[in-house]
């Protein structure tokens, strides 16, 4: 239960990270609370990448039974935890960045993630797709 918790959370900030510059422009009134959040984006993107290296090592663990068993929901978990990477990379690439200097590894990274910057909103509505999703199957789940 945990997990889902946090996975739920991670989600949702990740999502609101994601859509919060075109946000702060169609709701203005949002922008100081935006702002508030956006100033730990890069520790929030750093969590995001641990996490989703974590849930994508779970993923691969069981991939071959829940593929085999449960195709659909096995590809949208790997959706799922692949949107959180990419989404988490490029909120944490400035943070990383500050963090381990600026060598060769990090320059070809920060190159990649410049490439996914533009997919920011469309991963960030994703992000917030599938904490919307993870809460209708949990809930299906429990009433089961």
């Amino acid at each position: 239960m945990i997990w889902l918790l946090i996975n739920l959370i991670l989600l949702v900030l990740l999502g609101v990270l994601g859509v919060a510059s075109w946000l702060k422009t169609q709701q203005p009134k949002f922008a100081p609370q935006l702002s508030k959040l956006e100033a730990v984006e890069g520790w929030i993107g750093i969590a995001g990448l641990v996490w989703g290296v974590i849930i994508l090592l779970q993923w691969l663990q069981v991939a071959s039974f829940v593929l085999r068993y449960a195709f659909i929901t096995g590809v949208i978990s790997l959706l799922m935890v692949l949107v959180v990477l990419t989404l988490s990379l490029i909120l944490a690439m400035p943070q990383l960045r500050t963090l381990t200097g600026n060598n060769a590894f990090i320059g070809n990274v920060a190159q990649f993630t410049a490439k996914l910057a533009p997919f920011k909103m469309i991963l960030g509505l994703a992000c917030l797709f599938f904490a919307l999703y993870s809460l209708v199957m949990t809930s299906g789940v429990r009433t089961l």
